[in-house]
């Protein structure tokens, strides 16, 4: 048996380490959502159509040019936690519209999900389903409307940064609420 003080010692090391572990795990979580804003968030809810649109917020558009329905995305960034985009359901040819927070930098639509190849992890940690996709890294230093790619799923090509006339002008046409933004890394004649 140890002597009191060495027990007394022991039991003091072991609440500091306890109070750190308690510490670490608030500011984990609150690195989630720095600011308050549904835009900086790790899940941030997709544009709806006809929904109103912060004009203070950056908004990330991703394509669907491919045959399969694309169920999430995620993102990665300079910051963290990644941000995911779930619960979307972006069909062939469809666009989806994510708020994120203005300032955010590097960010790289990183992998997706397709409803017929659906993504987990396994116990051990490793993942399953997702499709790894690495886009150019952008920064979003303003308000406004930024193309991050459009995906092909199904396909041996994985994506393209620069979207078409033909998807432009569907946007404009289906999605009034976006086509008022200003884009930022694209022009509305490409």
């Amino acid at each position: 048996m140890l002597p009191r003080a060495m027990r007394l010692e022991r039991g003091g090391r072991d609440y500091m380490r306890g109070l750190l572990l308690v510490a670490v795990v608030a500011c984990g979580l609150a690195g989630c959502n720095t600011t308050g804003d549904v835009a900086s968030t790790m899940y941030p809810e997709a544009v709806r159509a006809g929904g109103a649109v912060k004009s203070d917020t950056a908004i990330v558009l991703v394509a669907n040019g491919g045959s399969e329905t694309i169920n999430y995305l995620q993102f990665v960034h300079n910051g963290f936690p990644a941000i995911n985009a779930r619960g979307i359901s972006v069909a062939p040819d469809g666009f989806v519209a994510i708020p994120v927070a203005v300032g955010t930098t590097g960010l790289e639509l990183q992998n997706y999900t397709t409803t017929g190849r659906p993504g987990t992890y396994l116990p051990n940690g490793a993942s399953m389903g997702f499709v790894p996709v690495h886009t150019p890294k952008i920064d979003l230093p303003a308000p406004g409307l930024y193309y991050v790619a459009t995906v092909f799923p199904g396909q041996q090509r994985s994506f393209e940064t620069r979207p078409t006339a033909v998807q432009l002008a569907k946007l404009r046409k289906e999605r009034p609420e976006l086509a008022a933004l200003k884009p930022v890394n694209f022009t509305w004649s490409n």
